[in-house]
Order: C-alpha cells, then sequence, then structure tokens
C-alpha cells in the first residue's frame, strides 16, 4: 500500500490534501502532532467523508515527532482518538503493553501499527532481529521498523535482512542514505511504503513524494522479481539518468528499477558485496568510482582494462563484471558530425571519463594531446596511450599550433582562457547538466560546431541497455526514446 502523510496543521488544509491525495494513495495517515489542535468532533467528520482507510498517529518528540506535551497527555489523547475509530493507530512500541492491550479489547476493529524509530543509526543485524522478536510480543497487526542510514550499505543490509519476514514487517531507511528502501519496498515484501503529498510535506529525512514513486519509479509495478539498476558515484544528485533511464525502462515495458545512489569510495567494497545479494543486475558508474571500483570486480572486459576505468558494471552469475561505454559514446557523438582519422583533438582532464575518450579516439585515429591540471597525471595517462601529455598552461600553445577537436572532460565550467577556444573547431562537453555550459556557450559565441554532453549520454546509455539487456529492440529505436527522455529532462524540468 501506498500511504500519503497529511499534515494539516488544521483541520481545513487536511480535507484538501486528502482531496489531492486520493488519486495516488492506497491509504493516508494522519500525523496528528502536526496539527494545531486535536479538535475531535471535526476529525471524526473528516474520517467519515472519505472512504480512504486511514492512520492516526500521534508521535512522540523522542520518536522524532512533533507532539511537546507530557506522555501522559499524549496518551490520554490517543484513547481519545481510538474512541474515533480509525482503520489504523500508530503506536510507540515503548508504550507499556498493557495500554496497547487495553485500546485493543475497546477497540477490536482498529488495527494496530506498533513501531519504532532510530533516529542514530542502523542496527546490526542481530539487534535489528532482537528489536523485531520483542516487538511481536505485543499483538499488532503491522511492525514498523524505522532506523536511519549513515552509509549506503545500511539500506541494503536492513532490506536483505528484511526480506526473510512475514509481510507484518514494514522496514524503513531514513535519511538520504536510504531512500532506496522507500523505493524498493515493495520487491521485499514491505506491507505500507510511507510518502510525502509534496516536498513541503516530508515527515520523515529522505521521504519521497507519491508522485515521484508512482510516476517515476513505477512503484505498484514493482516486484520481487523486478531487477535493479542505478548509478552509483559521489554527487549523483546532478544526475539525469533515473529520470531518463526510468523513462526508458517503462516505455520498452521491461521489469526493472533505475536508482540514483550515493557512494564513496571508502564504502565501494561494502555496497558492492552487499548489492550480490539483492537482485541487482547492472550499475552506471561515475566520478569519482570509475578508477576506484576495478579492485572490487570479479571480470574486467578487456577493453575496460586497457582504459584503465570502468563506466557500466554487469552482474552475472554471482559476478560483477567491468565494462566502458563512456568512450565508444563520445566517439560516436562526435562522429556524427565528422570522422576523427587524423583530426588534432585536445582533452582536458585526465580522469576515467577522458580516459575512455582518449583511449577511443587514438583507436579511431585521432591525434590526441591530454592536458590536465596536474601535468604529472597527464604525462602518466599519456605514456600509457603513447599520446602527448602535458599540463594546463600550454592550452595557449595548443591553440597557437592548432587543434581540430577541444573536449572538456573536467567538472569546471570553464577550464580554459576562452581566449584559446578557436572558430574552426569542434567543441564538447561531457557535462550533462545544464546543457549550454559557459564552456559552449563561448564556443557557440566564436562560431564553433557544439557537442552537448547529453549527446555522449545518450551514446553510452544506448551501449550500457545493451549490455544490462540484450532485447531485440533496435538501437536506432533506443535511441530515440532515450533522446526524448534526456530533451525532456534536461529542458523541461533542469533549465
Amino acid at each position: 500500500m501506498l500511504c500519503v502523510i497529511i499534515k494539516g496543521p488544521s483541520i481545513e488544509e487536511a480535507h484538501q490534501q486528502i482531496v489531492n491525495a486520493l488519486e495516488q494513495a492506497d491509504i493516508v495517515e494522519l500525523r496528528l502532532d502536526y496539527f494545531d489542535r486535536l479538535d475531535l468532533s471535526s476529525l471524526e467528520t473528516l474520517r467519515l467523508q472519505y472512504s480512504i482507510p486511514m492512520i492516526f498517529s500521534l508521535r512522540s518528540q523522542l520518536q522524532g515527532g512533533n507532539y511537546s506535551q507530557t506522555e501522559e497527555k499524549r496518551l490520554a489523547d490517543i484513547e481519545q482518538l481510538a474512541a474515533l475509530k480509525p482503520d489504523y493507530l500508530d503506536l510507540e512500541n515503548f508504550i507499556a503493553p498493557d495500554f496497547v492491550s487495553k485500546i485493543s479489547s475497546q477497540f477490536p476493529e482498529i488495527k494496530i501499527i506498533l513501531s519504532t524509530h532510530n533516529c542514530e543509526e542502523t542496527p546490526d543485524d542481530e539487534n535489528l532481529e532482537k528489536l523485531y522478536l520483542d516487538m511481536k510480543k505485543i499483538p499488532a497487526f503491522f511492525y514498523k521498523i524505522a532506523v536511519t542510514a549513515r552509509h549506503p550499505s545500511d539500506p541494503l543490509r536492513l532490506l536483505s535482512w528484511a526480506k526473510k519476514f512475514d509481510k507484518k514487517l514494514i522496514a524503513i531507511s531514513m535519511g538520504m542514505d536510504g531512500q532506496i528502501s522507500r523505493i524498493l519496498g515493495p520487491m521485499f515484501g514491505n506491507p505500507v511504503t510511507y510518502a510525502a503529498l509534496d516536498e513541503n510535506q516530508q515527515s520523515a529525512p529522505g521521504q519521497l513524494t507519491a508522485q515521484l514513486l508512482l510516476n517515476r519509479y513505477r512503484h505498484h509495478s514493482l516486484n520481487p522479481l523486478t531487477r535493479i539498476y542505478g548509478l552509483i558515484g559521489n554527487p549523483v544528485e546532478p544526475s539525469i539518468s533515473d529520470e531518463t533511464h526510468n523513462g526508458l525502462i517503462a516505455a520498452c515495458g521491461l521489469d526493472a528499477v533505475y536508482l540514483k545512489i550515493n557512494v564513496r569510495p571508502s564504502e565501494l567494497a561494502d555496497f558492492l558485496k552487499l548489492a550480490k545479494q539483492l537482485p541487482f543486475s547492472g550499475l552506471s558508474v561515475t566520478m569519482p568510482l570509475k578508477e576506484y571500483i576495478i579492485p572490487c570486480l570479479d571480470e574486467i572486459n578487456p577493453q575496460a582494462d586497457a582504459i584503465g576505468a570502468v563506466n557500466t558494471l554487469l552482474f552475472e552469475n554471482g559476478n560483477i563484471i567491468g565494462f566502458n561505454t563512456d568512450g565508444i559514446g563520445a566517439l560516436n557523438a562526435i562522429e556524427n558530425i565528422c570522422p576523427v582519422q587524423g583530426k588534432r583533438i585536445v582533452m582536458i582532464g585526465a580522469g576515467g571519463a577522458a580516459k575512455a575518450i582518449a583511449y577511443e579516439a587514438i583507436r579511431r585515429g585521432g591525434k590526441v594531446i591530454i592536458l590536465n591540471r596536474d601535468a604529472q597525471k597527464a604525462v602518466q595517462m599519456a605514456e600509457s596511450f603513447s599520446c602527448e601529455g602535458k599540463g594546463l598552461e600550454e592550452m595557449a600553445a595548443c591553440a597557437e599550433s592548432g587543434y581540430d577537436i577541444l573536449i572538456n572532460s573536467t567538472p569546471s565550467p570553464l577550464p580554459i582562457d576562452p581566449a584559446h577556444i578557436l572558430p574552426q573547431a569542434i567543441v564538447m562537453d561531457i557535462k550533462t547538466k545544464p546543457k549550454d555550459t559557459l564552456f559552449l556557450k563561448h564556443a557557440k559565441e566564436k562560431g564553433c560546431r557544439v557537442i552537448y554532453g547529453y549527446q555522449m549520454f545518450i551514446e553510452q546509455a544506448i551501449g550500457q541497455f545493451h549490455l544490462w539487456f540484450n532485447t531485440h529492440i533496435q538501437a536506432k529505436d533506443w535511441t530515440k526514446l532515450l533522446k526524448d527522455k534526456v530533451v525532456e529532462a534536461i529542458e523541461n524540468k533542469h533549465p
């Protein structure tokens, strides 16, 4: 069930919020601790006016709620709320068992949700199990355990632990690192997923909106056979891949979901170990993990090994295999304008994406010069590819001697003096968002032919989809579908 949170704070506002939630929600939770007052008569009228099931909650501040009066007063208020006979009543597990039993015996038609909230951490599996078994000593309809994720592996561990229990357990990982547990809940038997009506109505850290869960992640279609794909790196927030890839997955009728997951280098090994235990089938890899990830792999494609960087993972037969589609994607985008054979190419940057692009450009006959702020890194990379490597201060000399193609593979919006952008050159920025970077704006002002980052994004993503899905859909159909999704994401939602 998808449960939309109603926070008032007035009865009038609650009415409107319920009306707005009706098309999205299977059930609504009235977080009465956020209401400005408990008007029992108006609450009863509100409950009777709508057929949608309702949960009444009066959460204490101790459990991350907003109720500020004494515990004695709160329990008295809960008894009065129970008398209104809501469909569900959420009670914290630290409440005396006798009180819970009293409510259950007086109002047997109410389904009790016994809940606990750990706002500090995610306990280990042993303590989670002990907590759940202790909670089950008190009869309830659902048992809700909400814990706080401090690392991206925490929600994976929670889901992996929770899937072995019956469908009475609602397991939630709070916080930004825990968001994926809210998306994947239906795949692991979570009977209730809590969602905000909009971004201003969140009742817990990391809570997503109902619209996002339904439209982007197709909440109601997720099931135990759904395969998980996603993007890992740090940061991943700027990426549009969850919008574009989920759109393409839906358009192709694939039983899969694509997530964005912030993973730092120090967290990578633990994350991948847990990912192997869950239905992950593939991952995109972005900075700064493209090189760090290589020791964590079971296998690596020879081309990715030669590049020394990985942007795509395939989970197959218990192994994780690394590939690289960055270089092919970038060069395909460039060669849609002109072939690179014999062309002089200046590459700004020496990271994982730059390695892939330089490797593929050389393979296709381009003459590559690598420039980087850290000259030694540029020289080392150039030596491995048998090309030129220099410090970024040599950009003026490169402009003086001339070049055909200029590529910015750094996160900097303008890594060089615009005076060194040559009017006759093809200029590319691999950054997807914003579409028109400062670097490309200067290039367009000079009359250069420009290649946007999203064009490379489309080409490399098509390569990933072929590795992951290997379906009979023609590449041109994928390209058109993905281009439509990318343009929508960039132009309509991310100007």
